[in-house]
């Protein structure tokens, strides 16, 4: 749901590249098919990368068209010309380093085997002509039309990891508690990280896009400030999965302070999910209790090198609680 408005956007700007692009080809008497494809996958995200692309594009475009019409007049419409064009396309793109042209060379390279005359040079001629008609198109098309806005998904998407960070730092203590690593607390981490990933590469794309459209300081804030709670988010995730990964069997769930560390988890999951919520009033009372028994044990330990999982359990609670503070701290620079 968080990004249907940015694929519907994208969408519509490949129709209307494809329509534009296949409209000028026609008028000239040109093989549409070539131009389209190229129109079609030039169409990215950002106008940046639909620029840095092109400019890969046209030279790896320019090969496959090159290796079509030479094995073309050689072997003519065979399954040998089909085989040659695409292993040499994708070998020669991927030596001089276009290897984000290699799909759309490979593709129009096999492409124009079958609509090759005898005229191999006016057909190579052709082929530059469309790829530039639908790498211009497509780029013009990024550039103008419903260029993309990423602030309102970016903080929705903050929004909704904080919230599913919530869920699974509960889920993660349940687990611990019990002494028992169940199947759905790992399927979420998962999908929280797959999620984080999305929020940071929509940070990244805003940032591209402003450097081709006007923007303002508040905008730049607004993302600024979200990135940078996306940032501890990911910390947060580390140490979630530190725990979860951590070996737990039914003779760690016997921890001495085990009533107050499920206290402080709660606590900061409401912290987490509702960012208008302030820690419960003995919240940091619990924090000094779990720090000062934390070195306690440590002292105890100080021969060993290694971490029990006692010692573990109270370390990352005491790291999480930090990390959650933090969170807050961003917010109130915000304001």
């Amino acid at each position: 749901m968080l990004f249907s408005k940015f694929s519907g956007g994208r969408i519509l700007k490949t129709g209307i590249s494809v329509f534009l692009t296949a409209l000028i080809c026609l008028a000239l008497e040109w093989p549409a098919i070539f131009a389209v494809i190229t129109a079609i996958v030039t169409i990215e995200p950002t106008a940046s990368d639909s620029i840095k692309k092109g400019i890969v594009r046209f030279p790896a475009s320019v090969i496959g068209a090159a290796y079509s019409m030479f094995f073309t007049a050689w072997f003519g419409n065979s399954a040998i010309t089909y085989s040659l064009s695409a292993m040499l396309t994708i070998f020669t793109c991927h030596k001089l380093k276009l290897d984000a042209g290699i799909l759309v060379a490979t593709l129009t390279a096999v492409n124009m085997i079958p609509f090759t005359d005898a005229q191999f040079f006016d057909n190579f001629l052709v082929r530059l002509g469309t790829t530039s008609i639908g790498l211009a198109i497509s780029t013009v098309v990024n550039l103008l039309i419903l260029p993309p806005h990423y602030g309102k998904i970016i903080v929705d998407s903050t929004a909704e990891l904080l919230a599913n960070s919530a869920i699974l730092l509960k889920m993660v203590f349940i687990d611990v508690s019990k002494g028992k690593k169940k199947k759905g607390t790992l399927d979420l981490f998962h999908r929280v990280l797959k999620d984080l990933e999305k929020a940071e590469q929509f940070c990244h794309f805003q940032r591209q896009e402003w450097k081709y459209h006007k923007h303002s300081e508040r905008e730049m804030q607004k993302v600024h400030y979200e990135h940078k709670k996306i940032l501890v988010i990911r910390q947060i995730l580390f140490h979630l999965g530190n725990i979860i990964h951590a070996p737990i069997n039914n003779s760690n769930n016997n921890l001495k302070n085990g009533k107050e560390i499920i206290a402080v988890v709660n606590s900061l999951a409401l912290m987490l999910a509702d960012r208008g919520n302030d820690k419960s009033p003995d919240h940091d009372a619990l924090i000094a209790n779990l720090l000062q028994y934390f070195w306690d044990l440590k002292n105890e330990k100080i021969m060993s090198c290694h971490f029990t999982a006692e010692t573990t359990v109270l370390y990352e609670v005491l790291v999480l609680n930090d990390l959650v503070e933090k969170l807050h701290e961003i917010e109130l620079t915000k304001k």
